[in-house]
């Protein structure tokens, strides 16, 4: 059997070549060599040893994964050692190359037999890198975490206002993933952090760098509006706005806004717009349709050199089933205003669900009433009532006042209607 061992090496140089004619036949044990550190101009270097091999003509080649062969390599003469030999070879490896075969193949053939050592490439992960302030005692200090790296060489350097400033040394540790994170910590003045003075956290690993900047900066506040029943009635679709505010012009204009719908990046059928001097409003809109399947939404607002947004979200409930719907006058003595009638819409429904309810007079358009929130009712369903108040001349007119229900599980555009008037009576029910 044939063992395989890597390891690392700078420099081989030249060999000398002995021939002992007497010497016993052994096939070669093979080990392989990679570089240690970063490639020079973009060349990688891959060496190949075979050991105790007898007699001293030996063949090298070379391949990639694909089994296409390597020509740039270098084969030195075999050299004696004991009573065996010791041969070389070493090839190099463009970066295009390198970068596109996840393994290299060194074959040697010897007395008419080949064998073959693969050096599959180390395993290379750039680190997430995130910087973080916060006070510890009456001490301002800045954290850069380093996650989710290997190989586990990693430097930092810290900056301020792009000059180089001292640090702590990054501890680094092997997660249970097999990955390595790392932490470094700065102690800041806290009158210059009061400042806004601008840290940078400059993470080098494989010689790639990575760089977090960070400031003190105002609090943002988020608030997610629910989508306006008149829009949901007129326009058959949901309309929400995301609102960015701070005490901070700068601030709230370098914020990065983004949005979810049931937990999926939403990019489409989005439109900002300016609000008051330190606001911004995000509008996201959503027909009918496919509202019916929307069950959370969510908007976040990422300052800009953060890493952790500030979010707000919606969740809808569709129910089980559509609910009933029935509109009640209420008795004269109940109602708070002289010459006033008071219609109230009572929609019930067996389970928790979103509905929208809007009132009209005869064939006019849509009217706001007064909406209560959900209320679970002694039976275990739930309720929602809508307060409409009419002129009495209109009343004792005998125009017909309709309560118009849309609900989660309904993607018609029509909604469903009760109406009542004085020749009606008092009530009108769906059941």
């Amino acid at each position: 059997a044939l063992t395989f061992y890597t390891t690392c090496f700078d420099y081989w140089g030249k060999g000398t070549q002995v021939t002992v004619s007497t010497a016993a036949t052994a096939p070669p044990t093979l080990l392989t060599l990679m570089n240690c550190g970063t490639p020079s101009n973009d060349i990688y270097s891959i060496g190949c040893l075979a050991t105790g091999f007898s007699p001293s003509s030996l063949t090298f080649k070379w391949t990639d994964a694909s089994g296409k062969a390597l020509t740039d390599f270098v084969q030195y003469p075999a050299v004696q050692s004991g009573g065996a030999y010791i041969g070389v070879s070493q090839v190099r490896v463009a970066k295009n190359v390198w970068e596109n075969s996840k393994s290299f193949s060194c074959s040697v053939e010897h007395l008419g037999s080949d064998q073959t050592a693969v050096i599959n490439k180390p395993v290379s992960k750039s680190p997430s890198v995130s910087l973080l302030s916060g006070p510890i005692g009456t001490t301002q200090y800045l954290m850069c975490m380093i996650e989710d790296f290997t190989p586990n060489k990693v430097t930092v350097t810290w900056k301020k206002n792009d000059k180089e400033v001292e640090g702590q040394t990054p501890t680094v540790g092997l997660q249970p993933s097999g990955l390595y994170s790392a932490s470094s910590l700065l102690k800041v003045n806290k009158t210059e952090w009061n400042n806004k003075v601008n840290y940078s956290c400059v993470v080098q690993h494989q010689g790639k760098p990575t760089i977090k900047t960070i400031s003190k900066t105002e609090p943002l506040t988020v608030t997610l509006n629910p989508p306006s029943v008149k829009n949901v009635f007129m326009d058959n679709q949901a309309v929400l706005d995301c609102v960015i505010s701070g005490t901070d012009q700068n601030t709230v204009a370098g914020t990065t806004i983004t949005w979810q719908v049931n937990g999926n990046n939403e990019m489409k059928n989005i439109v900002e717009s300016k609000g008051n001097l330190n606001s911004r409003v995000s509008t996201l809109t959503i027909d009918q349709t496919r509202w019916t399947n929307v069950n959370k939404v969510q908007c976040s607002a990422m300052k800009s050199g953060e890493d952790t947004p500030v979010i707000q979200d919606l969740s809808f409930t569709k129910g089980s089933r559509a609910p009933s719907v029935s509109v009640h006058l209420l008795p004269e003595e109940d109602t708070k205003k002289e010459g006033d009638v008071t219609l109230v819409c009572l929609v019930v429904s067996p389970s928790l669900c979103d509905v929208y309810i809007m009132w009209k007079e005869d064939s006019s358009e849509y009217q706001d009433g007064v909406t209560s929130p959900p209320q679970k009712t002694p039976e275990g369903n739930y309720s929602v009532t809508s307060v409409f108040t009419v002129k009495t001349n209109k009343w004792e007119g005998d125009s017909v006042f309709t309560c118009a229900v849309k609900h989660g599980l309904d993607n018609n555009t029509a909604p469903q209607e009760r109406s009542v008037s004085k020749s009606m009576g008092n009530s009108c029910e769906d059941k």
